[in-house]
């Protein structure tokens, strides 16, 4: 429900015009994350990934989906980007405290996150982990 121009943050305009381009797809016809309460939107497709992330990860997507350029709104793309992302912000480790740091991360950007949404995002996290029977 949000919109390029006025929910993304001003920085990362720019790589949003970048994948759209190389994408061949019309920038305002692409939905993003309207801004929320506790920072910028502008996140792109079903992983909720923003310009500049989507960008540090595309040639990894595209070497294991074959999908070159790839797509943060596709499906197998946006979710392949996130195994990569996570795994490499701490949750390769199978502890609670990787899964946490890649879970502040996921949501923050920062590992280290102390604000109410990352404790928060992070703790859901792991009682999701919990409640579904994975071990940490």
């Amino acid at each position: 429900g949000g919109s390029w121009k006025v929910d993304m943050k001003p920085q990362e305009r720019p790589l949003f015009l970048q994948i759209t381009g190389k994408l061949g797809l019309d920038p305002d016809t692409m939905p993003v994350s309207k801004k929320p309460w506790y920072g910028w939107g502008g996140a792109m497709g079903p992983a909720q990934f923003i310009p500049s992330t989507w960008l540090a990860f595309e040639k990894q997507i595209a070497s294991l989906t074959g999908h070159n350029p790839p797509s943060p709104w596709s499906i197998e793309d946006a979710f392949t980007a996130s195994a990569i992302f996570l795994a490499e912000a701490g949750a390769f480790s199978q502890t609670e405290a990787g899964e946490v740091k890649a879970a502040k991360t996921y949501i923050s950007g920062n590992p280290n996150c102390r604000k109410y949404i990352c404790r928060s995002y992070s703790n859901r996290i792991i009682s999701l982990a919990k409640d579904i029977g994975r071990v940490l």
